[in-house]
């Protein structure tokens, strides 16, 4: 396994960048759920890290997609997606106060997750995952009034090619708090599903990378390409079997 990192733009002074595991493995679908000590298998999840740059005093709305390639014999499985902010942010006690109502506001959801948790204890697939997504969600942005960021499931076909993903959504005042450096990830997990039609392979059997594009938009101006993708080699495998 190893981590990487690829940057596309930086010459611009707005740029794009993305790392994570090139190495990854998939999960056995039929192995996730299992209980027994021979066959249960642990939450194997791995991060993906966008961040990109940009210049001037004037901050810009921030479209951000991550997209894996939906062939071979693997898909993705998304988990957790979060944007990063380092506090004290200039509304620093408004952000703290959305974040004590949310909380306050899914408490009782929170109190019906623990329970199931505990009923749970045979899953570790279920529990480590509970966990990296909570302690992820712990460390990313509050959603403000008028400053309201979210994410969205998408799919694009490059090259004729379908890639499926996750965009991220962020306003201009919210980007304006976190600073002309943004930075995001997305937790997923790998899951094995070998193709029923044999031509359903990458031509050569060649790995397709992950694709990371952004586009930056103030009024009617936009910058840095959508389509020109800044591309991380990504060659997942099937999980290894236990010694």
């Amino acid at each position: 396994m190893a981590a990487a990192w690829s940057r596309g733009f930086a010459e611009t002074g707005e740029w794009l960048e993305v790392y994570g595991e090139t190495e990854p493995q998939s999960v056995p679908l039929e192995q996730m759920f299992t209980t027994g000590p021979d066959t249960a298998r642990p939450f194997t999840g791995y991060l993906y890290v966008w961040s990109l740059g940009y210049t001037g005093d004037e901050a810009p709305s921030v479209k951000v997609t991550l997209l894996f390639p939906a062939m071979g014999g693997w898909r993705v499985k998304d988990v957790q997606a979060v944007v990063y902010h380092l506090p004290p942010v200039a509304d620093e006690r408004a952000w703290r106060n959305t974040l004590a109502r949310d909380l306050r506001a899914a408490g009782p959801v929170l109190e019906a997750a623990g329970r199931l948790t505990a009923e749970l204890a045979g899953f570790p697939e279920i529990n480590a995952m509970t966990s990296a997504a909570a302690h992820l969600r712990a460390r990313s942005a509050p959603q403000m009034r008028d400053e309201e960021w979210f994410v969205k499931r998408v799919h694009r076909s490059p090259g004729g090619m379908l890639h499926q993903g996750v965009e991220w959504t962020l306003p201009a005042n919210f980007v304006q708090q976190i600073g002309t450096r943004v930075t995001g990830a997305l937790l997923v997990e790998f899951i094995g599903a070998a193709p029923a039609d044999e031509d359903t392979d990458p031509p050569g059997g060649e790995p397709l990378p992950l694709l990371a594009c952004a586009t930056l938009t103030r009024e009617k101006e936009t910058r840095l390409p959508e389509e020109a993708y800044v591309r991380l080699p990504l060659g997942v495998t099937p999980e290894r079997p236990r010694t």
